[in-house]
């Protein structure tokens, strides 16, 4: 049986999205009388609400005979990992996050370093790879550094680099597939790469890129936007940044918790407040 490749970009803890996402790659792929490859770009664990259910739904695998999974390591998925094992080498936001992350695995505070299934799960984490090359794209979750050949590239690399990777318009060893910067709520496609980080929790779009006979087009899996999880993030980014947060932006939050303001609101007064 012929193959249709699919690249879902960061989950981020929405195993409602993800299902519904999974749904609808198998639907495509039966329409096209094909299997599915779906190769996942990282970024599994933190900011959504399941990050327990989306690591087992990968784990179990595709539902269909022929299907596969290929699974790259985010790093947020590696922080997770340097969390659960060695606690050492992460910055206090990562901290703030993964305190968050561990709910969903019934751990708290005080009992999350004797959580077995937190341990299967970060076995299973480091044990992913960076990439994946098929011949024609190469899938990763931050990007490559350009210049460097694709034996040579640096995990730091391949997990973290932004703008070196972004603003690169020149061709590149590979079409290179990735996420990790959430460029809004459409994909992003250019001669040398296809962006597929639309801030799933953020947006509550998750998206899946099909690459099929030289073409790329998508899939997208909508929800609810996650509340919660853009606040915790906000007011991270504020602590990161050496910000107070004065209580007219904790109104707005509070509003936003409330769904009496959407996001485009809440965003544009909280940025007229910090200016």
């Amino acid at each position: 049986m012929t193959e249709t490749t699919y690249a879902i970009g960061d989950i981020h803890g929405r195993l409602d999205l993800l299902e519904q996402l999974l749904d609808l790659v198998e639907a495509d792929a039966a329409v096209r009388g094909t299997a599915a490859k779906v190769v996942f770009t990282g970024d599994y664990v933190d900011r959504g609400p399941d990050t327990f259910g989306v690591v087992e739904r990968l784990i179990a695998g595709p539902r269909r005979r022929g299907d596969s999974f290929v699974c790259l390591r985010g790093n947020h998925d590696d922080l997770f990992v340097k969390a659960v094992t060695t606690g050492e080498g992460l910055p206090d936001w990562a901290w703030t996050l993964f305190r968050h992350t561990i709910v969903s695995y019934g751990a708290g505070e005080r009992d999350w370093k004797t959580s077995p299934k937190l341990r299967r799960h970060a076995a299973h984490l480091s044990a992913l790879p960076l990439t994946h090359d098929d011949g024609v794209h190469l899938f990763v979750h931050a990007g490559i550094r350009p210049g460097t050949p694709i034996e040579d590239q640096l995990e730091e690399d391949l997990l973290w680099i932004r703008h070196e990777f972004l603003d690169h318009q020149p061709p590149l060893p590979r079409r290179v597939v990735h996420g990790h910067t959430i460029m809004g709520d459409d994909p992003v496609v250019t001669p040398n790469r296809v962006s597929i980080d639309t801030g799933a929790y953020r947006s509550g779009i998750l998206t899946a890129a099909v690459l099929a006979g030289g073409q790329v087009s998508f899939l997208q899996a909508r929800g609810p936007i996650d509340r919660p999880a853009v606040i915790r993030e906000e007011l991270l980014s504020a602590s990161v940044h050496g910000r107070a947060v004065p209580p007219a932006i904790r109104q707005l939050y509070d509003a936003f918790l409330a769904g009496d303001i959407d996001l485009r609101e809440m965003t544009e007064r909280s940025s007229r407040e910090f200016a």
